[in-house]
């Protein structure tokens, strides 16, 4: 096979075995050899990120879509949605390092998919923006500040709360 006859293969591609596998004329069990590894994640951690990922998701839009705010008022609903993820994701460092040997797809499942779609930095740049736009650009800004300051110091104290429950389990067990 040469570079001439598949155009799209590169030298440095990071998926030229998957793409040889594709090419093979054999059948293949995914289950064993997987055609698309994702750089190297398993199928069981894509499908984790996956389910999270809709849990997060769907959870936030019926938060908001019950909770809903006019254009142009503060953006309480993601404000909390993103500072409860700040603090949840701070708490679940500790606990899933303590337990991601026994269920490694914890960690992929709670902060990655759960979290990753609870929380959104795309709605608060776009609430910022229209806050700014209708003329309040102070609501703008401290609705900013309260999010990455209150959303730093909700990480660090979740991390200090999963790191004692991680130490009180350790010490009884």
């Amino acid at each position: 096979m040469d570079d001439q006859e598949h155009p799209h293969h590169d030298a440095h591609d990071l998926f030229a075995r998957e793409h040889e596998l594709l090419e093979e004329d054999v059948e293949r069990d995914l289950l064993d050899e997987p055609v698309l590894p994702l750089l190297g994640l398993s199928s069981g951690t894509l499908l984790a990120i996956f389910v999270g990922g809709a849990c997060g998701t769907v959870a936030r839009y019926e938060l908001a879509a019950h909770q809903g705010s006019a254009v142009g008022t503060f953006p309480w609903v993601t404000l909390l949605v993103n500072l409860t993820g700040s603090l949840a994701i701070g708490f679940l460092v500790p606990l899933t390092e303590h337990v991601s040997h026994r269920a490694p797809p914890l960690r992929p499942l709670l902060m990655v998919g759960f979290l990753g779609g609870w929380t959104t930095y795309s709605t608060l740049a776009v609430d910022a923006v229209l806050l700014g736009k209708q003329g309040d650009v102070a609501t703008g800004l401290a609705y900013l500040v309260a999010t990455i300051v209150g959303g730093l110091a909700l990480v660090v104290a979740g991390h200090g709360a999963g790191r004692r429950l991680v130490e009180r389990r350790t010490v009884r067990v």
